[in-house]
């Protein structure tokens, strides 16, 4: 006779409320707030129904709710055009889990709400892949395994330490997953890239420059890029971090060349067997030497900021990366498509080789919009007093350096002659300012001279051995011409404020202007804290988030493997399987036959209603079990007196034997009297 289903306990259903609750907060930081509210209002009517013990909604009434979820959704889809998108396939799903949590009566039901929990767990890594939500998604994972656990046999309560079951399957299970994912094949990029629902807003250095645009960036805490630079730290002076070259200027804002930028080809790849990211004696004492050479090997990981732009030491000249790399006429490194996720490369750097100037590029870095006369009448009578170019330049450093400019983020309003206004009247500006005029008096001197932006210097973390560069080191600087040394770079803001090159934005600024860069900078044990952190996260996105197949590769050779993977894997995967042998042998020796036939005996019983306390001794648990099946009391008792002989009574091996025979009979008419 089959029996019929299990209803929940009170309890079960706030233990499966709880669990789902747990399950979909993390989602509010990534879903839309329409949506969030959603399943908000779904949960909290489900909780006001169960802490008033009011009956469940009819099916005609979830109908009716399924479908407006479902023109919210439709709406939504509208909205996006026509786009279901990530975050609304996430947000269907959560809504009806909740809506099955609503119908949810028997054991079957908490089942299937308990396994879509973990769907929507394993949902929470789309977004996004941080350390802390793998900490919170592995715990969450045990809480649901406990009650998983506790759902289908409750009698477990009564006898088993979940707790410690679960810790042990953990140890075993430690090594294999271990195994597998530092020796499976790997992928050199994502395995599929799903569609968004909305834009994610872009951040970092844009392809345009004008008064106020990099100041903006300064008010930013956030990380733009971490970087590994093999052999230590570089001096500040070294930490110019390039993306684009600005040709062309309208008077107010400068902008790359459409032409030269077309002008891309495959960019030269860096060898696999050079491993930045190596630190041993050897890797050190040949960075050691490359470094004194000019060349500086390193690994940049880049944060998602949807621009196609590649950030390297002033200057790149090779690079690996999986995705594929471009290198345009300025030396400049695109990608493929705009980078929207996490991204890891290695780079070099070296001291460029100065190349002839042909006339079109000449012309370009001479070209200059009309106006701005003032500016036009002193870049004149430099040319006609210093015959040398580099004089020319020096000569604009030191009206930095002497007339009373002045380096801030509140610089003043400017004039229509924009040049002309900041270098005769406001002079306060930020460095987009002094780079910007700095290149219109270059080549009105007839110095062929371009704007460069991207980032300057960066905070090194000792914990993690690396460089947080924010958004806050966002720079602008010049280069110029000069004949057998090629295009230099000139820093102008160096001359008004030399702090911002030699000790960062926050030394070269007033507190008031960059309060919250100062106060992450000021030493302390915050910082340490901060720098723990961080470097606790960057080794997580560096050898988990980021383990490629580059990566592994490296890792292999640096084993002594080579090129037999393969091979180690299955070997791998064979000594594990031999090892989960020998505690399955150990357990099978070390169970009480005694108290293995009990623990079944509970099972069946709790399956019929009748759960064992954990503080109930054998024969109160009986008697209680017979008065609530008097059908099988007879065989409830029977059962219950041969396992107080067998545990308590102290028996010949030969009556042992025969007791332990009778026992096992005992239960099975137990289980005759119960399955009818």
């Amino acid at each position: 006779m089959k029996l019929p289903p299990r209803p929940l306990a009170h309890e079960e259903h706030g233990l499966l409320l709880g669990q789902l609750a747990l399950v979909l907060a993390p989602q509010a930081r990534s879903l839309p707030v329409t949506i969030s509210v959603l399943l908000v209002l779904l949960l909290a009517w489900r909780w006001l129904l169960w802490r008033q013990r009011a009956p469940l909604p009819s099916r005609l009434m979830l109908g009716i709710i399924a479908g407006l979820v479902m023109l919210v959704a439709t709406a939504l889809v509208w909205q996006a055009g026509g786009n279901m998108g990530r975050d609304l396939s996430v947000a269907l799903l959560g809504a009806f889990v909740v809506l099955k949590l609503l119908e949810c009566r028997v054991l079957a039901d908490a089942t299937l709400v308990t396994q879509l929990c973990f769907y929507l767990l394993l949902s929470l890594y789309l977004f996004d892949q941080p350390f802390w939500l793998a900490l919170y998604s592995l715990a969450i994972a045990a809480w649901l395994l406990r009650n998983w656990l506790f759902l289908g046999h409750p009698e477990a309560r009564g006898f088993l330490a979940v707790w410690p079951l679960l810790g042990r399957l953990t140890l075993i299970g430690l090594p294999w997953a271990l195994v597998l994912f530092v020796l499976f094949p790997r992928l050199d990029h994502p395995l599929w890239r799903l569609p968004q629902a909305e834009t994610v807003a872009s951040t970092g250095i844009s392809d345009t420059m004008s008064p106020g645009s990099v100041s903006r960036l300064t008010q930013s805490t956030e990380v733009a890029l971490r970087a590994d630079v093999q052999g230590g730290p570089l001096p500040a002076s070294a930490l110019y971090w390039r993306a684009l070259v600005l040709w062309q200027f309208d008077g107010q804002t400068w902008r790359p060349s459409p032409m030269r930028q077309r002008s891309a080809q495959p960019a030269p790849s860096l060898p696999a067997a050079d491993d930045t990211a190596a630190d041993d004696a050897g890797s050190r004492e040949a960075a050691g030497k490359a470094s004194s050479n000019g060349i500086v090997n390193y690994s940049i990981t880049l944060e998602p900021n949807l621009h196609p732009w590649l950030f390297l030491l002033d200057r790149g000249q090779a690079i690996a990366l999986g995705a594929g790399a471009v290198i345009n006429a300025d030396g400049e490194f695109f990608t493929r498509d705009p980078i929207d996720q996490r991204l890891r490369y290695r780079a070099r750097s070296a001291p460029a080789v100065a190349q002839p100037l042909d006339p079109s590029t000449r012309e370009l870095a001479l070209a200059l919009p009309p106006g701005n006369p003032r500016t036009r009448a002193l870049a004149a009578e430099w040319a006609d007093q210093y015959p040398d170019p580099a004089q020319r330049a020096q000569a604009a450093l030191r009206l930095f350096a002497a007339a009373p400019f002045s380096y801030t983020l509140s610089p003043s309003s400017l004039g229509h002659e924009q040049v002309d206004s900041f270098l005769f009247d406001t002079r306060r500006g930020f460095c987009e300012h002094y780079a910007s005029s700095f290149v219109f008096l270059m080549r009105a001197a007839g110095v062929p001279a371009r704007v460069v932006t991207g980032y300057l210097g960066g905070e090194y973390n000792p914990i993690g051995g690396n460089y947080i560069v924010r958004q806050a080191d966002a720079h602008a600087w010049a280069e110029i011409w000069l004949d057998g040394r090629g295009w230099v770079r000139v820093d102008p803001t160096s001359a008004v404020a030399p702090s911002r090159v030699e000790r960062g934005i926050d030394a070269a600024l007033e507190a008031s202007e960059i309060e919250a860069l100062r106060a992450m900078r000021d030493p302390g044990w915050l910082r340490n804290l901060r720098w723990g952190m961080d470097g606790m996260v960057y080794t997580w996105q560096r050898w988990v988030l980021q383990y490629d197949r580059g990566q592994q590769a490296r890792l292999m050779q640096q084993l002594g493997v080579g090129d037999s993977l393969p091979q180690v894997l299955l070997a791998g995967l064979a000594a594990l399987s031999l090892l989960a042998l020998v505690p399955l042998a150990l357990k099978r020796r070390q169970i009480d036959p005694v108290q293995a036939a009990y623990a079944r005996f509970c099972r069946q019983l709790a399956r019929r209603g009748c759960v064992r306390a954990p503080s109930e001794g054998p024969q109160d648990f009986a008697a209680r079990a017979a008065r609530a099946l008097p059908a099988a009391a007879q065989a409830v008792q029977d059962f219950s007196d041969r396992y107080t002989r067998l545990r308590y009574g102290r028996l010949a091996p030969a009556q042992r034997s025969t007791e332990l025979a009778g026992l096992r009979q005992a239960l099975r008419r137990l289980s005759r009297h119960l399955a009818r």
